[in-house]
C-alpha cells in the first residue's frame, strides 16, 4: 500500500525534526476524577474510565491508523511547527536526552526525552517518543521476536489537578495515540479475528474504573488463541491512579498484524514546575508489550524525568 511504502522512506529520516501546520488542537486534561463512559460499540458496559479516547481509528493498532489533521482525527493532537518547538506558545526547551530502552540486554528502542518550560506561568511540558529497534529480544526462540510497545506510562503527577496530555504525529512513520489515561495499569486490546476492524468480544475502548479494578502494570489474557478468549470486565479494567499519565499505542519494527510502525508520535504531558524542573529518577517509565496478538505480556522500566 502507498503508506507502507511511505514508511519505508520515513524510517530513514532523522528522529524528531519533521515539520507539520503550525495550528493546533489543544492538550486535553487527564483528571483524577476519570471519564464518564456511557455502553456502545466496542464498550460492553458503562460507567467510569481512567482513559479518554484520541485517535480512535486503526482499532488500537490492529488495523492501518488515519493520521490527525487540523480538520480531522485530531482529539487529544497538536501541530507544532517542528518536535523542538513546544506545542503550545510561551515555552522554551530546556532539556533534550537521549536514553536507551533496554530488556533481556537488547536495545529494543532508542527514546528521545524533552522538557519544555514557560518562566511566566511555571509550567513544564514534558515530551516523550521513541524508535523500536531492529533487534531480537529473545535470542533463545526460534525466529525473531520484536518488542512492541502498545503503552507507555510515566509517573511522578500524584496530587496534581492541572494535568493535561496530548501528542504529535510527525511522520508516517508513527503511530497516533489511541487513548490517554491517568492510571498506571495499560489495558490490552485485540480485534476480531474474522474483521480487524471490529473489537473482539469483551474488549473495552475504555476500560472501567471501580474500587476492585486493576491496579497491575498489564491487564488482560495472557493466551492467544482461536477463538479468542473472552476476558471478564475486571480483566478490562484499570483504577485510576493519579501519579500516573498512560498513553496507548502501537509500536513494532515488524508487527504481526502487518501494521508495522517503528516510531512513536511525539508524546507530551503538562504540569507545574519549579525553575528546576525535573528530576531523573528510576522506574518513571514503564513501557509495555500487551499481548495484542501472540507476543507475551511484558513490562519494561527504565529512568527518566519526573516533575519538580
Amino acid at each position: 500500500m502507498m503508506k507502507q511504502l511511505a514508511i519505508k522512506t520515513a524510517v530513514l529520516a532523522a528522529l524528531g525534526i519533521m515539520t507539520a501546520p503550525a495550528m493546533a488542537t489543544n492538550l486535553v486534561s487527564v483528571p483524577t476524577s476519570g471519564f464518564s463512559v456511557s455502553a456502545g460499540p466496542g464498550q460492553p458496559t458503562g460507567g467510569t474510565s481512567a482513559y479518554t479516547l484520541c485517535n480512535t481509528t486503526g482499532n488500537f493498532g490492529s488495523d492501518e491508523s488515519t493520521e490527525p489533521t487540523t480538520g480531522a482525527n485530531n482529539d487529544c493532537a497538536v501541530f507544532p511547527s517542528s518536535s523542538l518547538v513546544a506545542p503550545e506558545s510561551g515555552y522554551t526547551l530546556g532539556r533534550l536526552a537521549t536514553r536507551n530502552l533496554v530488556y533481556n540486554g537488547v536495545t529494543i528502542a532508542s527514546v528521545l526525552d524533552y522538557i519544555w518550560r514557560n518562566s511566566g506561568d511555571g509550567m513544564c511540558i514534558f515530551g516523550t517518543r521513541w524508535r523500536m529497534a531492529n533487534a531480537d529480544y529473545n535470542t533463545t526462540a526460534s525466529g525473531t521476536q520484536y518488542f512492541e510497545i502498545n503503552d507507555f506510562a510515566r509517573k511522578g503527577f500524584s496530587g496534581r489537578t492541572d494535568v493535561t496530555a496530548g501528542y504529535y504525529y510527525t511522520s508516517v512513520s508513527d503511530e497516533v495515540v489511541f487513548r490517554i489515561g491517568r492510571t498506571y495499569t495499560a489495558v490490552q486490546h485485540r480485534a476480531d479475528l474474522v474483521d480487524d476492524d471490529d473489537p473482539a468480544s469483551g474488549y473495552y475502548a475504555q476500560p472501567l474504573s471501580y474500587a476492585s479494578a486493576s491496579t497491575a502494570a498489564i491487564n488482560g489474557l495472557s493466551t492467544y488463541t482461536s477463538p479468542l478468549g473472552v476476558p471478564t470486565m475486571d480483566q478490562q479494567s484499570a483504577k485510576i491512579d493519579g501519579d500516573w499519565v498512560n498513553f496507548t499505542t502501537d509500536n513494532n519494527w515488524l508487527d504481526d498484524d502487518g501494521t508495522s510502525l517503528p516510531d512513536s508520535s511525539l508524546t507530551y504531558v503538562k504540569t507545574a514546575c519549579t525553575s528546576v524542573p525535573s528530576t531523573t529518577t528510576a522506574n518513571a517509565y514503564s513501557f509495555r508489550q500487551t499481548g495484542q496478538e501472540e507476543a507475551p505480556l511484558i513490562e519494561v522500566l527504565m529512568s527518566g524525568y519526573v516533575p519538580n
